[in-house]
């Protein structure tokens, strides 16, 4: 009986003192008002303007090879992007012109990054022909490591046989 009358005691004591910490402490601090923060609006312009800049940026532009080839066909196609690139390039001198080659996974890693740079090489050549410094091109090869296709397949593995050309912002 006297662990009862202890329980009960403490469980009365417990409530009041519950009470009393809702009450008196939590309520008023949930009603005070909350302060916002607002973000200066420059910070807000230049965060658009970033994001403006990056939504006019040419697509990257893929260039696709034969297999253990480096030679590659162009078209009016190919000639406009790279274009667009070039007048970028123009307008934005802080940035340069990243040209990736990749290979599929026939032949050995060595190989592969070899050939991915002969590819990269290649369109880089012609992007020199067709009016880009070659100061503002960056050719490297992944070579097999940066698949974008299964290599199970004849057709996964031609996807993979390809040079990337993007904009790096400096």
């Amino acid at each position: 009986m006297r662990i009862l009358i202890t329980g009960f005691v403490i469980f009365v004591i417990w409530c009041f003192i519950s009470a009393w910490l809702y009450n008196d402490k939590l309520l008023p601090a949930m009603k005070k008002p909350v302060t916002v923060q607002t973000i200066p609006e420059s910070q807000s312009n230049e965060a658009d303007s970033l994001m403006k800049l990056k939504a006019s940026m040419p697509e990257i532009l893929l260039i696709y090879f034969e297999f253990n080839d480096t030679k590659f066909k162009t078209d009016l196609q190919t000639d406009n992007n790279i274009a667009a690139f070039k007048v970028w390039l123009d307008k934005y001198t802080g940035s340069m012109l990243s040209v990736t080659g990749n290979t599929d996974l026939v032949g050995t890693t060595e190989y592969n990054k070899a050939l991915g740079l002969k590819r990269a090489l290649a369109v880089g050549k012609y992007l020199e022909s067709k009016g880009i410094s070659s100061k503002r091109i960056i050719t490297e090869s992944q070579g097999e490591s940066n698949p974008s296709a299964d290599y199970l397949t004849k057709e996964g593995r031609a996807k993979n046989r390809r040079t990337e050309i993007s904009i790096k912002m400096q």
